[in-house]
């Protein structure tokens, strides 16, 4: 089959793999009708993860039809549409039971080696009963696919910062994972989420969703947020960048007893907090990888209501066979790109 392969930094090679097989009962075999670019592959593609090997088949956000199962899967069968999470979780440990499955003792992770990539003609998914989500009769591939990870990501973010109907809320980033926290946002009914970006195409995206967009190169985010929240700062900041100033801003912009939620994927093994100015203010803070299969499937249920409609950040579709063009223009940000998606069938 036909796969994006890693061959060093900037370097993507679709070219020919080994067919997936079965290899355990709770295996799944899935056609993947379309799979995502994200920006945590970008960390790999661009080096910053420093990872040596090269070969392996990259991407981990992908909907498909089930071609095949093992003989321990009862709840798919052939000609079933699923999504999948972006890490196969065992849905049998403590985390797992316990709404964390971002922490399962056994998950391991599409890309990156590990797993097979989703992008790709076919993927094996293991632990299926549990990584995948029949989608809903009639709902697009492309409404759908990003259950599996950043509108779910998104959503955690927004759901970590216990988002108040009438709160005031910022969002660090309008990149893909931040364009969902916004949407998230939206949907607890707070008085205004502020949209904080420096690119125009993605503030122009934030607008269309219903966020206010805030462009930092041209005013001051800190006014903003106080403007809109009679000058005691956000009651909640979400923070989707992944970069220390970004996360070092999230304390400027957010009043004291208010909270942040960082989703970012950072790279930097630490970074300088604040922790005394937090202790004095006292500022709630969390991070943390989204436990996907605890939000896929109500997501799924609010898409197929038409309460959001998550396709409307994709700027690019294109074929398996374009990959590399398609990591270099959502890398380099070229032709207004936000969300590229690739079609591995054509």
């Amino acid at each position: 089959m036909k796969a994006a392969t890693f061959q060093g930094p900037f370097k993507v090679v679709v070219e020919d793999i080994p067919d997936p097989k079965i290899q355990e009962p709770n295996d799944v075999i899935l056609k993947v009708t379309t799979a995502g670019i994200c920006g945590s592959d970008v960390h790999a593609y661009d080096g910053r993860m420093n990872i040596p090997a090269t070969g392996w088949s990259m991407g981990h956000e992908y909907i498909g039809e089930v071609v095949e199962t093992g003989s321990g899967i009862t709840n798919f069968k052939p000609g079933d549409r699923a999504v999948g999470s972006f890490v196969a979780s065992c849905g049998e440990c403590y985390f797992c039971k316990t709404g964390w499955p971002s922490q399962c003792v056994k998950q391991q992770f599409f890309g990156f080696i590990m797993l097979g990539g989703a992008q790709a003609e076919y993927l094996r998914v293991p632990n299926a009963h549990y990584t995948l989500e029949k989608v809903p009769d009639g709902l697009s591939d492309e409404k759908a696919i990003f259950t599996g990870d950043i509108f779910s990501t998104g959503y955690f973010c927004a759901d970590r910062g216990e988002i108040k109907p009438g709160d005031v809320v910022a969002v660090v980033g309008s990149g893909p994972v931040g364009l969902f926290a916004q949407m998230s946002a939206l949907m607890f009914e707070p008085k205004v989420v502020l949209a904080i970006d420096q690119m125009p195409e993605r503030l122009e995206m934030s607008k269309r969703i219903g966020a206010v967009p805030v462009d930092m190169s041209q005013v001051d985010p800190v006014a903003v947020v106080k403007e809109h929240s009679e000058g005691r700062g956000a009651d909640v900041v979400l923070e989707a960048v992944g970069i220390a100033p970004s996360l070092e801003s999230c304390f400027r912009y957010v009043r004291a007893a208010g909270t942040i939620s960082a989703v970012g994927m950072y790279t930097e093994p630490e970074f300088s907090f604040p922790m005394f100015q937090s202790f004095l203010r006292d500022i709630s803070f969390k991070i943390g990888v989204c436990p996907v299969k605890r939000y896929m499937g109500n997501l799924l249920g609010e898409i197929a209501k038409g309460k959001v409609d998550p396709s409307m950040i994709i700027t690019h579709t294109m074929p398996l066979a374009d990959a590399a063009r398609g990591y270099d223009i959502f890398h380099h940000r070229k032709e207004n790109c936000i969300k590229v998606v690739l079609k591995p069938h054509g």
